[in-house]
């Protein structure tokens, strides 16, 4: 039987962004506590003030370490216990969206020069033991590139013969008909080592791993991007720098699949709309602004094709946000 011993991966900052049900992300940060025990953790608080205090409660219980609870709009800082925090709950005040609520926990990583390497994880994800070194040994192996782990549903991982990939690393963008490719999507667990290396256009935002450095050059995510596509622009900006974008395939993490958004079979309607409407007017930002000459087939895919697509799979409810959606996006 083989006996895990976690490594010293106080380079580390793993950034985790609070929405939704308070007891994903509390799992989420205990099985972070558990492998990672000496990463540098920043939980953004998208919630109400209450869940910022249960968070910290919860990390203090966890954790044997220092934990700091601070407002987003205090913007004094008191270096020394900032320093010696290896664990802040940030409230923001709101919900800010994924791309400003990731940004929050790296503008705090930055300011650090212990960490090397952050590491941008889903509040619904599970990374499993080894996962961590895993990604800091690609990373040693492929410092100029952005990392992706092997992604697995978390609904279909009761063992190895049922697990299945949700996605390998990354993701395949076609800019013409806006839609994307997750790679290897549901080849089984057992295949992994057979699968050939996929060809990327990003990194799957649900587990996202570079260093330092690159977020300094690249710059952060953009905010623009209230939900969807700021993993893709992220890494749109670092291959256009020269950056490389890897699948570490040791690295495994479990994935609910959008808990906070919600998804067809398990969200509510409200959730679908919502996600429905930030999912069309980021597409449409983003073909602005880098694919402005398609920009007329992505107005025809997502004005005709896509309503069409959304009646066939009976969710008539997300045809009017999603419309609303590349409207909003094409006014701004």
């Amino acid at each position: 039987m083989l006996v895990y011993h976690p490594i010293n991966c106080a380079s580390v900052a793993i950034i985790i962004v609070h929405y939704g049900r308070i007891k994903t992300t509390l799992r989420c940060l205990a099985q972070v506590f558990s492998i990672a025990p000496d990463a540098f953790v920043v939980v953004s608080n998208n919630g109400s003030s209450e869940e910022a205090n249960e968070l910290a409660a919860f990390a203090k219980d966890h954790s044997k370490r220092e934990c700091l609870l601070r407002d987003a709009k205090d913007e004094s800082l008191d270096w020394g216990t900032f320093l010696l925090a290896r664990t802040i709950i940030v409230h923001n005040g709101g919900n800010l969206g994924f791309a400003a609520g990731c940004n929050v926990g790296v503008r705090l990583a930055l300011q650090r020069n212990d960490i090397e390497h952050i590491w941008l994880l889903n509040n619904d994800t599970q990374p499993k033991a080894g996962s961590i070194e895993a990604l800091l040994g690609c990373a040693a192996k492929h410092p100029d590139a952005v990392i992706g782990s092997t992604v697995v549903d978390m609904n279909a991982a009761g063992s190895n013969e049922e697990a299945r990939i949700q996605v390998a690393g990354g993701v395949r963008y076609n800019p013409l008909s806006t839609r994307i490719y997750p790679a290897h999507e549901g080849a089984s667990l057992l295949d992994l080592d057979s699968l050939p290396r996929p060809r990327l256009d990003y990194i799957y935002g649900a587990s996202l791993f570079t260093s330092s450095e690159i977020f300094r050059k690249v710059g952060l995510l953009d905010e623009s991007y209230f939900l969807f596509y700021e993993e893709l622009d992220f890494c749109r900006r670092a291959t256009m720098l020269g950056y490389g974008l890897h699948w570490c395939r040791e690295s495994h993490v479990l994935h609910g699949v959008s808990e906070s958004v919600g998804r067809p079979g398990s969200a509510s309607n409200e959730q679908m709309r919502i996600a429905a409407f930030h999912e069309a007017r980021s597409t449409i930002l983003f073909t602005r602004r880098h694919h402005a000459g398609l920009l007329p087939f992505a107005l025809l895919a997502r004005l005709i094709v896509k309503p069409l697509w959304l009646v066939m799979r009976g969710e008539h409810q997300t045809i009017g946000p999603a419309l609303r959606g590349v409207w909003a996006a094409f006014i701004e």
